[in-house]
């Protein structure tokens, strides 16, 4: 009895610092580039039942985000012509939003930080849930201790921190992700009807999240072929499987359309050919096969803008997007990229508590070996389809791995007793190692970098983006100027455009691309450093105001 209270007591404190290093932190991050787009489009969702804002990412984590701003009273929104021309269903209206967003917050006398701040609580709400889901798998499998160790490897993971303050789509895709993949797991052992709707529900707020989600697809598929493959009773399985899984379907599809207020908006008939409109969003063109295809269904896809969005998401991960890896660019990825930023992105500890987990596996092994080969398929399999996208922009499209590690990790606790043996000793050397390298990069999350890449300060040298610098730091970059007393100088920060800057008193003038003739103090953000060639810039002295901001002194 004492030592259950002893292990609840862990679990509520883990769950209180965590919560309180993530209010900390949405109070110490500027707004990062994504976030005001989906507050306003989700705002726009909730009070105008319309959905043309950002489309690239489904509704349901940015109307959660939004839901907090329905208790403020008269907010300014800015529907102009930008929103009119974002209403035209082939048209990528990405740059429309932005600046419909970046308006409402910092152009029309609404109160930023606090629309910022309370729109991020209900990620970190999602964050500590997270962390209990974690907690409650590794003790179904591994005991009490486990639990309490994988939800502290859950709820101080760097990456975790970084991104459960945010009002973005990656966290809560990695919740619901779990959460789908455990009850598909609950259902694929005991076939009944309850966890088949809680693993279809999972599925459908997954997919309502985010459009990579689809990759639960054939994750789910690959993990039933798996159990038949282990059961003796494959013919009967094979039938309830099959049921399940387009049960699971169902209702996931039920649950996107709800987030779409189920909606029956089907894509408009385009003028002559689907190629002839669709032009607007991309260079490349329809095949003719296809264009009969979607003539024929158009009247059936709906609601439009997922169909719209699984479009966009398909032609970015297609077709790249500029990025940095290892002191190179470019704008079609690597296939290592998510591999070597897993690698420096991940406090090493954690690797060390998966090879004992590893190399001890038997002696820890869960009582059926088919929840172990969950924990180790479903991280693998959604690593490698992410590793065919072009679009390499930061550890966060992977983020969904790391909760099935840490679970996977948690057994390795098993080894220790309360007795002090060196072994004992050594373990939890790590454990304070991982913190202590955690704590490390606070408040600034985003920035962490492990002891292999030489911690955060050097991390502009590996990946930059939201690996890096993302536009959380204008408030470090307003602190420094105001104790170093520069009131003129150049400034090249655009994450969230010269309103935001101007907004937070950052008074410098915009950066003048190409003249090397400037002379003077020039803040330049990391991420355009290593891509946009200002390596000219490293002839005069450089101070890193924070690991993702430099200050040039040109004289």
């Amino acid at each position: 009895m004492m030592k259950n209270f002893f292990y609840k007591l862990i679990l509520i404190s883990l769950l209180f610092l965590t919560f309180l290093i993530l209010i900390s932190a949405a109070k110490k991050d500027s707004l990062t580039t994504d976030e005001s787009v989906h507050l306003f489009a989700g705002y726009t969702y909730l009070t105008r039942g319309d959905f043309r804002l950002d489309p690239e990412h489904p509704p349901l984590l940015k109307e959660i985000g939004a839901w907090p701003l329905l208790f403020f009273g008269n907010l300014k929104i800015p529907i102009d012509g930008l929103w009119d021309k974002a209403g035209n269903f082939y048209y990528d209206s990405w740059q429309e939003a932005r600046t419909l967003a970046e308006n409402f917050l910092f152009s029309w006398g609404n109160d930023a930080n606090r629309l910022i701040f309370w729109a991020r609580f209900p990620f970190i709400i999602l964050t500590l849930l997270l962390g209990l889901a974690t907690y409650y798998w590794a003790k179904k499998l591994y005991g009490e201790k486990a639990g309490i160790f994988s939800a502290f490897l859950t709820l101080l993971m760097p990456n975790i921190l970084a991104h459960g303050h945010l009002i973005n789509t990656d966290l809560g895709l990695t919740l619901f992700l779990f959460l789908a993949i455990y009850f598909w797991t609950k259902f694929l052992k005991f076939p009944n009807w309850l966890n088949l709707a809680l693993s279809g529900i999972f599925l459908g707020l997954a997919l309502a999240s985010k459009f990579t989600s689809v990759i639960l697809i054939p994750m789910i598929i690959i993990l039933f072929l798996g159990k038949i493959f282990f059961s003796d009773k494959k013919t009967q399985n094979i039938t309830r499987y099959l049921g399940g899984f387009f049960g699971a379907l169902i209702i996931g599809f039920i649950i996107i359309w709800a987030s779409y207020g189920f909606s029956i908006e089907a894509p408009p008939k385009p003028i002559k050919s689907l190629s002839a409109n669709i032009n607007l969003w991309t260079n490349f063109s329809v095949p003719a096969g296809f264009d009969g295809i979607f003539q024929k269904i158009r009247p059936v896809m709906f609601p439009a803008q997922f169909y719209k969005g699984l479009f966009l998401v398909g032609r970015h991960a297609l077709g790249g997007h500029g990025s940095f890896l290892l002191g190179k660019t470019s704008s079609t990825g690597w296939w290592y990229y998510f591999p070597v930023a897993i690698w420096y992105k991940t406090p090493i500890a954690l690797f060390i508590f998966l090879i004992l987990a590893i190399i001890f596996g038997r002696q820890l092994r869960a009582k059926e070996k088919f929840d172990e080969i969950v924990l180790t398929l479903a991280p693998l399999i959604f690593l490698i389809f992410s590793m065919f996208s072009k679009a390499d922009l930061g550890i966060r499209h992977v983020l969904p791995i790391f909760p099935f590690l840490a679970v996977l990790a948690s057994k390795s606790i098993n080894l220790t007793n309360l007795k002090i043996t060196a072994e004992a000793f050594i373990f939890y050397g790590l454990i304070i190692w991982y913190f202590i390298s955690s704590a490390s990069s606070y408040p600034n999350y985003l920035a962490y970098f492990n002891e292999a890449a030489g911690g955060p300060k050097n991390g502009y040298r590996i990946l930059t983006d939201s690996n890096l610098d993302w536009g959380q730091d204008m408030f470090r970059i307003k602190k420094y100027l105001d104790e170093h007393q520069i009131s003129d100088g150049y400034i090249l920060y655009p994450w969230n455009g010269n309103e935001s800057l101007r907004y937070y008193e950052i008074n410098l003038k915009p950066f003048p691309w190409g003249d090397r003739s400037i002379k003077g103090y020039v803040i330049v953000s990391a991420t355009y450093y290593q891509l946009a060639e200002l390596k000219w810039l490293d002839q005069y002295p450089r101070q890193q105001i924070t690991p993702g901001v430099f200050i040039f002194k040109l004289d």
